[in-house]
C-alpha cells in the first residue's frame, strides 16, 4: 500500500511539473514535446537494442534505491550474527542454524549456512568469491547501461538537428518564414535536449553508480571475511573490532553512534 502511494504521488509530481514547464512557456520555445520525445525515446530504443529490454527497464525500475543504498549493515543483523558467532563456538548447532536464518543479508547468510554445515574452507572461499564476481558484473552491467544511453544521447539531439535543418530547407523552398523559425527552434532544442541528458543526468547517474558499486564490494569482502573467521571460530570481540575499523572509513560515512551497542562498548 506504501508503495502504491509513493508511485502516485511521483506521478503526480511529474504531471505538476509537466504543467508548470507548459504554463511557464506556452509559446514552446523551450519545452518542445516532440523534440523531447525524439532524444528520450531514441536513446531508449537503442540502449534496448545495444542491451537488453529487460535489463534496461529492470534497471530503471530500480534505479532509485541503487541510488540511495549504502555498503552498510543492519543494525539487528550484526547482533544476529554475533549469537552465530557464539553459538558456533560453543558448538550449539541448532540455535547457530536458527540465528542464520534471521540474517538479512544473503552474502553473510549464505556463508554462515555454509560454515554451520561444516564445508571446507577451500570450498566456503570460492563460493564466497564466487557470489561476489557475479555481484560486481551484474553492477558493471548496470552502469554500461547508462553509459550507453549517455552515448546515444547527444547522437540522437542531433538527429533531431538535421530533422529541424531538413523541414527548414523545405521551408526556404516553400518561403515560409514562419516553419523556417520553427524548425530552427526544433533543430537546436534537441541538441540541447541530448545534451543536458548526458551531462546533467546520465553521467552523474553512471557516476554516482560506480561510487555504490565500490562501496558495495568493499562491504562484501568484509562480508566474506566474517564468514572466513567465523569459520576459524573466531571470538566475537574480534568481529567487533574488525567491523569497527570498517565503519570509521571516512568512506562509509557511518556514525560510530550507528553502530549495535554490543559493539560500541567493546
Amino acid at each position: 500500500m506504501k508503495a502504491v502511494i509513493v508511485k502516485a504521488l511521483g506521478g503526480l509530481g511529474l504531471l505538476g511539473l509537466f504543467s508548470l514547464l507548459l504554463w511557464a512557456d506556452p509559446s514552446g520555445r523551450y519545452f518542445n514535446v516532440s523534440g523531447l520525445f525524439l532524444v528520450v525515446a531514441g536513446t531508449f530504443a537503442a540502449t534496448v537494442l545495444a542491451h537488453s529490454f529487460r535489463g534496461v527497464t529492470d534497471l530503471l525500475r530500480r534505479l532509485r534505491s541503487k541510488l540511495g543504498n549504502k555498503a552498510s549493515m543492519d543494525n539487528d543483523d550484526l547482533d544476529v550474527f554475533l549469537r552465530v558467532v557464539e553459538a558456533h563456538r560453543q558448538g550449539a548447532v541448532r540455535a547457530a542454524e536458527q540465528a542464520a536464518r534471521r540474517l538479512q543479508e544473503p552474502l553473510l547468510r549464505a556463508g554462515a549456512e555454509l560454515v554451520i554445515n561444516r564445508t571446507p574452507q577451500a570450498d566456503l572461499t570460492r563460493m564466497l568469491q564466487w557470489k561476489i564476481g557475479a555481484q560486481r558484473e551484474r553492477d558493471q552491467a548496470e552502469i554500461q547501461i547508462i553509459r550507453t544511453m549517455g552515448t546515444f544521447a547527444p547522437a540522437f539531439g542531433m538527429l533531431g538537428t538535421l530533422f529541424g535543418l531538413i523541414e527548414m530547407m523545405y521551408g526556404l523552398d516553400a518561403n515560409r518564414m514562419e516553419q523556417i523559425g520553427e524548425a530552427m527552434g526544433f533543430a537546436m532544442l534537441t541538441t540541447v535536449y541530448g545534451l543536458v541528458l548526458t551531462n546533467l543526468v546520465l553521467k552523474p547517474i553512471a557516476t554516482r553508480l560506480e561510487r555504490r558499486a565500490k562501496e558495495n564490494l568493499a562491504w562484501s569482502y568484509v562480508q566474506m571475511e566474517s564468514v572466513l573467521m567465523l569459520h576459524d571460530r573466531c571470538h566475537s570481540a574480534m568481529f567487533r573490532d574488525y567491523w569497527q575499523a570498517f565503519f570509521d572509513q571516512p568512506e562509509t560515512n557511518e556514525p560510530i553512534d550507528s553502530l549495535p551497542l554490543s559493539m560500541a562498548n567493546s
